[in-house]
């Protein structure tokens, strides 16, 4: 994935100097594609953390040796099921093509703030920011 500037996210004052933040739209090198998201959503991963808390406590009470602080022990095999379940590699990935390679440079030389090239509208891109000073 590649990433053009697509225009201004903002400015503010930081010591007497006025730092600018530019929006970077990434795009997907393959194919071309703006629409890019994440490749786990937060909702999901709730989901795969709260199942995962639920089956733990569970595991422990049907043993008969629950523990008066069991539900403490059920955090290192949440977080050892979530970093199997790839959620700790948070990225982005094309929804066109299924891409994962993320890089700031701009791949395919998309002229900086020509909003003509997005296939999508720029509200719904995957903004990053950077700093201008």
């Amino acid at each position: 994935m590649g990433s053009v500037a697509m225009g201004t996210g903002g400015s503010f004052r930081f010591e007497g100097s006025t730092i600018t933040q530019i929006a970077h739209c990434l795009y997907c090198d393959r194919c071309g594609s703006f629409r890019i998201g994440r490749r786990i959503k937060p909702r999901m991963l709730v989901w795969i953390f709260g199942a995962t808390m639920v089956a733990t406590i569970f595991r422990y009470s049907v043993r008969g040796e629950v523990l008066p602080g069991a539900w403490f022990a059920c955090f290192g095999p949440c977080l050892f099921f979530i970093w199997l379940m790839g959620a700790l590699a948070l990225g982005y990935r094309c929804q066109k093509c299924g891409a994962t390679h993320t890089s700031m440079a701009n791949v395919l030389n998309y002229p900086d703030n020509d909003r003509s090239v997005l296939d999508i509208p720029y509200e719904t891109t995957t903004r990053l920011y950077t700093d201008d000073y």
